[in-house]
């Protein structure tokens, strides 16, 4: 974990040591100094100067070279987002499906049983049961093949 930290540090630093001027002078014995700071003699020597950040490509009207970390994180975020988005519609549509092929079933069942030539009753409001009449069941059966043609095609 140390280590980790120590690599982490000296990673972010690099670019902090880059962009210091470095000077050079020679001192009253000869010797030859090396130092970020400036020496207190008036005479110095720069041996590098301070990189100046170029101009953004945006900036210089060109298309730029390479996405951004932050464009490659949206991008990533909306492809997640329409994927998530897809798989939600495909799951409602299975949904659908089945509550359709549910109800073709149950109205397949109802026109057997209208078909068959049993006597079927209806509760009345009181309770009480209701057979069917040979019309009333002709006009059932027309409607319920009126609903399976339109729902289960």
């Amino acid at each position: 974990m140390q280590s980790k930290l120590l690599a982490l540090l000296l990673i972010c630093a690099v670019p902090m040591a880059s962009a210091q001027s470095i000077y050079s002078w020679k001192d009253a014995s000869g010797r030859v100094h090396y130092s970020d700071n400036p020496p207190p003699d008036a005479q110095t020597r720069k041996l590098r100067e301070a990189p100046i950040a170029p101009a953004s490509p945006a900036a210089r009207g060109q298309a730029p070279a390479q996405e951004t970390y932050v464009e490659k994180e949206q991008a990533f975020r909306k492809r997640r987002a329409e994927a998530a988005e897809a798989d939600e519609k495909a799951r409602r549509d299975e949904v659908q499906e089945q509550n359709r092929q549910q109800m073709c079933n149950s109205l397949r069942q109802q026109l057997t049983g209208l078909e068959s030539g049993q006597r079927i009753a209806r509760f009345g409001e009181n309770g009480e049961r209701i057979f069917m009449e040979d019309d009333e069941r002709a006009a059932e059966v027309e409607k319920t093949r009126a609903a399976i043609d339109k729902a289960c095609k």
